[in-house]
């Protein structure tokens, strides 16, 4: 019994010997040598295969679905030489199997063709355009996405946190509408974050129909929605001279009477405001182009097609960086007129450089606040019997003192 126990220990221990000796390494698991033939075109290699989740989001996209994974990981366009077993093998040099694509490899310039289908210019660095300097301090951050960042908040269900910064209020005093004016100050800093909680998947990228302005710039929407109850009957409605005086000047409307004969381009009815202030109404402003594609009737009413001539939305990707002077300037389509038949003919500063003086003596940030500091709803005077410190001292002669709160509070007088 004895010698049978030692005669499996030494079975043992010299089958150990020749199983490590008789080969040089030991596999651990089946097939780690089974090899993919690469040499043929095209890729054999299943990028799904360890990224299944982000084929589940591209599946649920509504543009870029029906793209290879190598369109844009392995985008030639961008100067970057890849591993290949084709014409001789190889490794690659700035990239093995693929590199993280900046959108604006594809968006960039004039565009480029991808796998047959055109992927159009996203100028988002042009000097007009209104995310200019999101786009660039995502491209200063040190994710290695860079511009991405700010390419996927919109246009994907990445989920988005920003923090914007304004000065908290201007003061100033018009005096004969000369420019610069007799004093104008700034004080403190407002801060408003944005949190935008979606899915979370950045390869999930969302129709352009889908992309809401409201949901990033919530300040601006209430701005013109809700504005500042200021004790009375009226709000401060800010960002656009949105006007809720009817009835004024022996039973004539605001909204439409006005030197244009029409309904005021920025006007909504006070019901219509939670609903009408959208996307579309966004382009009536920041992108004229796209508004006049999308509302052709509304060419002879408001001449979209020189208002489209006075802007630079034809070169900008979602929006224009604007200052009233853009279309309210001299020589401008919808320039400052006079209103003669209006309270005995207002001359206001009609005539005067006064709108392009303030967009060239002051920044863009304060510009609307100088205009809307008399053209903001409820920002009249108490009074209304048109003497000297009522309503010709903005109309007539121009010597008004300004204070007004940057959006969304917007509280605003004008003594």
């Amino acid at each position: 019994m004895r010698n049978g126990i030692t005669f499996v220990f030494i079975f043992i221990a010299v089958s150990s010997v020749l199983i490590f000796t008789s080969t040089d390494i030991v596999t651990l698991f089946a097939n780690q040598h089974a090899f993919f033939n690469i040499s043929g075109t095209g890729n054999q290699i299943s990028c799904t295969g360890c990224h299944h989740h982000i084929a589940d989001e591209l599946n649920l996209s509504a543009i870029h679905e029906d793209l290879s994974c190598e369109a844009c990981h392995r985008f030639t366009g961008a100067g970057i030489t890849f591993a290949s077993g084709e014409s001789g093998a190889t490794p690659g040099e700035e990239a093995h199997a693929a590199y993280t694509p900046r959108c604006l490899d594809c968006h960039g310039e004039s565009g480029v063709w991808v796998e047959g289908k055109y992927a159009p210019p996203a100028p988002a660095f042009n000097q007009s355009s209104a995310h200019r300097k999101f786009v660039e301090r995502a491209n200063e951050s040190n994710l290695s996405v860079g511009e991405n960042e700010a390419c996927l908040a919109c246009h994907t269900n990445y989920s988005a946190k920003i923090s914007y910064s304004y000065f908290y209020n201007i003061d100033y005093t018009v005096y004969s509408w000369n420019v610069p004016f007799y004093s104008f100050s700034y004080n403190g800093t407002r801060y408003y974050d944005i949190s935008w909680s979606k899915s979370g998947a950045k390869h999930e990228f969302l129709s352009l129909n889908d992309i809401d302005c409201t949901k990033c710039h919530k300040n601006i929407y209430d701005a013109l929605v809700n504005g500042t109850p200021n004790g009375t009957n009226e709000d401060y409605l800010t960002h656009a001279p949105i006007e809720i005086d009817t009835g004024e000047g022996g039973g004539k409307d605001w909204d439409t009477d006005n030197p244009w004969n029409h309904y005021r381009y920025h006007y909504i009815p006070s019901a219509n405001r939670p609903t009408w202030v959208n996307n579309s109404y966004c382009f009536k402003c920041h992108n004229v182009d796209k508004y006049a594609d999308e509302h052709p009737a509304d060419n002879a009413t408001y001449d979209l097609g020189n208002v489209t001539a006075d802007t630079n939305s034809t070169d900008v990707h979602a929006a224009e960086a604007l200052t009233c002077a853009t279309c309210h300037g001299s020589g401008k389509t919808k320039e400052v007129i006079d209103n003669l038949d209006k309270d005995g003919g207002c001359t206001g500063h009609s005539g005067t450089n006064f709108v392009d003086d303030v967009a060239s003596t002051y920044a863009r940030t304060f510009n609307g606040d100088i205009c809307m500091g008399c053209h903001e709803a409820a920002v009249h005077p108490d009074g209304g019997g048109g003497g000297d410190g009522e309503c010709s001292r903005c109309h007539k002669k121009g010597d008004a003192n300004v204070y007004i709160q940057s959006e969304p509070s917007g509280y605003a007088t004008n003594t």
